[in-house]
């Protein structure tokens, strides 16, 4: 067939590398491989001369004689020949046959294993047994000894007969080749593997892609008259290429099976999906293989395909694994080509999120009011700022001011700066930490707010609320995107994690949604709280398994291929490989810029949310500002009795300024007793 080349061509290599790799081990031994080599060939001199002077005359193990050694090799020459004749009869001419093998192997760089030599005696001994027949017709071989050789012919032949002892040791000889040399019969089960899959068609899947017309015209939103949809001609909409040819598929296919049949692992190649950016091999494995096995070749197999990394795992619901295979050019998905697909149009919710696409090609929509929460993690440049980018666009190219509502939280002043003014903003884009955990305090009292108004009206939801009342009484969805949450986390971690994990658990049917993004996949960071609170979750390429069991709860995150490949979990249980779409900044900046043109922000909402104050007796404040540990720490010290800067260190882990700041409003307000020396607690007295 036209394809067996393509086959041929990757064996050829693997073969070419490992003649090589056996000279680079032949030069590391240098000159003792030489001098085996020339011993090998002396003996094998030596042990031949012997044999033909052999005399039955000649001194031996069994014969005493006055006279001298007639042997060629002398005295040693002459029990040395007898013995072996006596073993091993006529075929201990084959001796130094092999000897002489061995020692031209060894002057070519190639060397043989000890542990065969076992195999090699019980083929010498049966090929010996074989040969005894010659003495009734030839001369020479009847002055021979009859050794053990001669009696296991007899022997065999009168409980066998003469064929019966030819078919016997005819099998031990061919199962002793066998074992000196295993890969005869493995090189022959791969070629026969080999044309079988040369013969049979791979059955090469690619997703049906009609010809959509890209709808470039603006929607009217049905909310606010005059506010208009950014058009899909803001973004940019490249057509889809092939990355990866047939041929090149059929080529893959061969040398995974045939490399997995190198290492033992036999079975065969189902169906082969080509993506945008990896191909997909569904491989069945025979029966009886772990799973564990082939997972642990992923490296090896990754060596021999040339591939940066390959993914492999079991598919759900099918006796078969997939092998994920990054292509040699890859495509770039636009985020332009997700909005403009069928499935991102006839979506009705207002958080419809454009991801990306699949392995398979087809794009992935998803929508944030089912999840309701996503954390999204991976190292640096692997791709979360362009994914917050898509996910903010996303909402913006679906839904106007009156419908979302965004909350954009930037410690890093980098990524979202980009969007301030655009009027889904419901308060200017917040880069200061301790900003940050104020602002998820008023989104906290806003949830219970709603939660009030919903109550009231005897509803349950923000749906049926807003389904039930006029477009005037309608409230938005708020969506607090943060950006880089380790940064929170370091500066105000109680009271950060506190605010998260409450929106996460209750505010999901007040409409209030959240996007944490980090570059630290650390449990310091993504602690076991928050966690269980996003089911969702991104992962990017992460640098260690570790990170990406922190992330997931599962390993796969560290054999990504960066540059927003991504595995998307979805409900905590069922994990996707989503290719993440991109956008450029001009992109982004046509899009904001067009909504600018609209209309300023309204920020009275955020604005007119008050936060509960801390209660103080006589209403003092001292003329400072209180520490947001403040209380905690008074609360401790009731507790204990006792109070000092290292028990405030250690018990709210914070650094020492921080501790001694505290320690100064409490002696200012009067709750500790005096210093009582270096090192010791300070009394506290219980008044304030």
């Amino acid at each position: 067939m036209r394809v067996k080349p393509v086959y041929r061509k990757p064996k050829k290599n693997s073969s070419v590398v490992k003649t090589e790799a056996n000279t680079t081990f032949s030069h590391s031994s240098g000159a003792s491989d030489i001098l085996k080599g020339v011993l090998f060939i002396a003996s094998a001199v030596y042990i031949f001369v012997s044999l033909i002077s052999y005399n039955f005359l000649d001194p031996s193990l069994l014969t005493y004689t006055k006279s001298g050694s007639t042997n060629y090799g002398g005295v040693v020459g002459s029990y040395l020949s007898d013995f072996l004749l006596s073993i091993f009869g006529t075929g201990s001419f084959l001796i130094p046959l092999l000897l002489a093998l061995f020692g031209i192997r060894m002057f070519m760089g190639k060397t043989f294993s000890m542990k065969k030599m076992p195999y090699f005696l019980i083929l010498l001994f049966s090929l010996s047994i074989m040969l005894e027949p010659l003495r009734k017709f030839i001369e020479v071989y009847k002055k021979l000894p009859e050794g053990f050789s001669w009696i296991a012919f007899q022997g065999s032949e009168k409980f066998l007969s003469v064929t019966g002892t030819y078919i016997l040791w005819m099998s031990v000889l061919i199962a002793s080749v066998i074992l000196i040399k295993p890969e005869i019969i493995t090189r022959k089960k791969t070629e026969t593997d080999e044309e079988s899959t040369v013969q049979r068609e791979i059955k090469v899947l690619t997703v049906s892609k009609p010809e959509e017309p890209v709808k470039t015209s603006v929607k009217v939103s049905k909310t606010t008259q005059g506010f208009l949809i950014p058009p899909l001609s803001l973004l940019k909409i490249e057509k889809t290429e092939e990355t990866v040819s047939k041929d090149e598929i059929i080529a893959s296919a061969q040398s995974i099976e045939a490399r997995f049949a190198e290492f033992g692992i036999h079975g065969t190649i189902k169906e082969v999906h080509p993506g945008p950016v990896v191909t997909m091999y569904e491989f069945e494995p025979a029966s009886g293989i772990k799973l564990s096995r082939i997972i642990t070749l992923s490296d090896e197999l990754a060596l021999s395909l040339k591939a940066q990394s390959i993914r492999i795992y079991p598919i759900p619901g099918r006796s078969a694994i997939g092998i994920e295979v990054p292509n040699r050019k890859r495509q770039i998905v636009r985020l332009g080509e997700i909005i403009a697909s069928e499935k991102f149009q006839q979506s009705s919710s207002y958080l419809t999120l454009a991801l990306g696409k699949d392995i398979y090609g087809v794009p992935v929509i998803t929508d944030l009011a089912r999840m309701p929460h996503l954390l999204v993690a991976g190292a640096t440049g692997s791709g979360k700022s362009v994914c917050l980018n898509t996910m903010i666009l996303s909402l913006l190219m679906k839904a106007t001011p009156q419908d979302v509502r965004l909350l954009l939280i930037d410690p890093k002043l980098l990524e979202l700066s980009t969007y301030e003014n655009i009027p889904h903003l419901m308060s200017p884009v917040i880069t200061d930490p301790k900003e940050a955990s104020e602002a998820l305090k008023k989104v906290i009292v806003e949830m219970e707010r709603r939660y009030k108004l919903f109550a009231s009206r005897g509803f349950r939801n923000i749906e049926s609320f807003n389904n039930s009342v006029s477009v005037d009484e309608k409230v938005p969805y708020i969506v607090v995107f943060i950006d880089e949450f380790a940064d929170l986390m370091f500066t105000a971690p109680t009271e950060v994690e506190q605010a998260v994990t409450r929106i996460a658990q209750m505010a999901r049917a007040s409409g209030i949604h959240l996007v944490v993004a980090t570059q630290r996949p650390s449990v310091d960071v993504i602690t076991g709280i928050i966690k269980a609170n996003f089911p969702a979750r991104i992962a990017f390429q992460v640098t260690s398994r570790v990170d990406s069991r922190t992330i997931l709860d599962t390993q796969g995150a560290e054999k990504l291929l960066g540059m927003g490949d991504m595995l998307f979990m979805v409900s905590g249980v069922k994990i996707i490989r989503v290719h993440g779409a991109y956008v450029s900044e001009e992109e982004v900046k046509s899009v904001t810029e067009y909504l600018r043109s609209q209309g300023s922000p309204d920020y009275s909402l955020f604005e007119s949310i008050q936060l509960p104050q801390d209660k103080k007796d006589n209403g003092k404040t001292n003329g400072a500002e209180r520490d947001e540990l403040y209380q905690e720490v008074i609360e401790y010290a009731r507790q204990s009795g006792e109070i000092s800067i290292s028990l405030i260190q250690r018990k709210f882990k914070i650094g020492y300024n921080r501790a001694a700041r505290i320690m100064d409003l409490l002696e200012e307000d009067g709750l500790v007793g005096p210093p009582q020396g270096a090192g010791k607690p300070r009394k506290f007295l219980g008044k304030f």
